[in-house]
């Protein structure tokens, strides 16, 4: 899909604040520096499409290229927030989730006023019988009231991923079997067997696989529901198609329990202007069916807006959590932000980090951090482990990583996330060229 069609449509509705005083990253200070002094051969100035192939290839580095060497470009077609969106998109992809959050600060346009920060407070204070429930067991607890379950997520935040991970093994149990998720491809060559460049623009993204291979794996049926004509429709036209492509499923079997993925407001089930009805709400009114619908955007670490942001930051101040959670009141859920859009809201702690690498990304504990020690660090730029039952007889630019990142610790060594099993490691230097590989077993 192109560019300015494909993106504007997908971040509609997020709206940001520049942050001045952001800190550069180093390694991407180093990019810059590579596509605006070296102009590698690669870096094209009238290109506005920004997906991760280049020919039947992942190339992970190439939009941080087309970003960074020509941000002035981006910065006058598409507005600062949502070049800085992209960033954020994009950065999150090679495993630099702190890198994203800043991007997201530094795309806020808004300010929070006096009135409205005293009236967060006040909210806060009125929060008085509060219990925040583990919001996995929560949901897994409730489930099998529901034939259909829909969680959101913000694209720039593996985070949600990682949550919707730690549901499929409960669902499962719970007799769900579809999960239809907004991410897959839904064109002629898509491919929702196993996972490779052909199963999703997202899910090329690490945790994104992580999410597909583990549903795969425990008997999941993939569907990917969005319109593939999207471009040509309208808002409401486009979730419609949706709903009914969900709604479809349940025309084949009328059993059916399924597990929706899909992003931001598509699941809500009210709307929030005259002209415009979500997939949730769509789904609704053509099926009969009341999903269970859950938002975990509003409440992460800078939530999709900045009185979201302020809100959750009193939040969490006032509520320590340590694990994704549901508040409750008296034992029923709230939604403590007062929205009536969706059915539950789950409250993300803030990250914690090792090595640069956010922890959430042992994956239920499914996962261990690993640490790489290259044997040659002259000039290593990025590090990704490939499982090795995928990359023989593939290339290995068609698979996706299980892991990757582009953050070395001060001695040198690389923190990867990763399952028991064998790997093939591929060590990058800034141009995106192979300088070695090495297999890799994990106990």
């Amino acid at each position: 899909m192109k560019f300015k069609k494909y993106y504007l449509l997908i971040l509609l509705g997020l709206i940001t604040k520049i942050n001045s005083s952001a800190q550069p990253n180093p390694s991407l200070v180093s990019v810059r520096h590579y596509v605006t002094n070296a102009t590698p051969a690669i870096f094209d100035s009238s290109y506005n499409d920004l997906h991760y192939l280049i020919g039947d290839n992942l190339h992970y580095l190439y939009p941080i290229y087309q970003l960074l060497g020509d941000e002035k470009k981006f910065m006058n077609e598409f507005s600062g927030p949502v070049y800085y969106d992209l960033l954020s998109q994009t950065v999150s992809f090679v495993g630099d989730y702190a890198g994203a959050l800043e991007y997201q600060r530094m795309s806020d346009t808004t300010q929070v006023t006096d009135v409205e920060n005293r009236q967060i407070g006040k909210n806060i204070q009125l929060l008085k019988n509060i219990k925040n429930a583990d919001a996995r067991r929560f949901i897994s607890f409730i489930a099998p009231r529901y034939s259909v379950i829909m969680l959101n997520e913000a694209y720039n935040k593996p985070l949600h991923r990682a949550f919707a991970y730690s549901l499929l093994d409960d669902l499962y149990k719970r007799g769900f079997r579809y999960l239809a998720m907004e991410m897959l491809n839904p064109m002629p060559d898509q491919e929702l067997t196993k996972l490779t460049y052909k199963t999703g623009h997202f899910a090329t993204e690490p945790v994104a696989g992580e999410l597909i291979r583990l549903a795969l794996e425990l008997g999941y049926k993939l569907v990917a529901y969005q319109d593939p004509d999207a471009n040509s429709h309208t808002p409401t036209e486009r979730d419609s198609i949706q709903a009914l492509n969900i709604a479809q499923i349940l025309k084949r079997d009328p059993e059916a329990k399924i597990f929706v993925y899909a992003g931001y407001g598509n699941i809500a089930e009210k709307s929030t202007t005259p002209d415009f009805i979500p997939m949730g709400m769509a789904f609704k009114r053509m099926t009969g069916i009341d999903p269970l619908t859950i938002d975990q955007t509003d409440m992460t670490e800078e939530s999709n807006f900045s009185f979201g942001r302020a809100f959750y930051d009193a939040y969490v101040e006032k509520f320590p959590l340590s694990s994704p959670s549901i508040p409750l009141d008296n034992d029923e859920p709230v939604n403590v932000t007062g929205t009536t859009l969706y059915d539950l809201t789950v409250i993300h702690p803030k990250t914690t980090y090792r090595d640069a690498r956010p922890t959430w990304l042992a994956l239920s504990n499914r996962r261990q951090p690993v640490f790489i020690k290259p044997s040659n660090n002259r000039d290593i730029f990025l590090v990704q482990a490939y499982y090795q039952f995928e990359s023989f007889g593939t290339k290995p630019g068609q698979v996706v990583p299980a892991d990757q990142t582009y953050f070395s610790t001060g001695k040198g060594y690389y923190t990867l996330y990763l399952r028991r099993g064998l790997y093939i490691l591929i060590f990058r230097d800034i141009k995106y060229k192979t300088l070695y590989t090495q297999h890799l077993e994990v106990n």
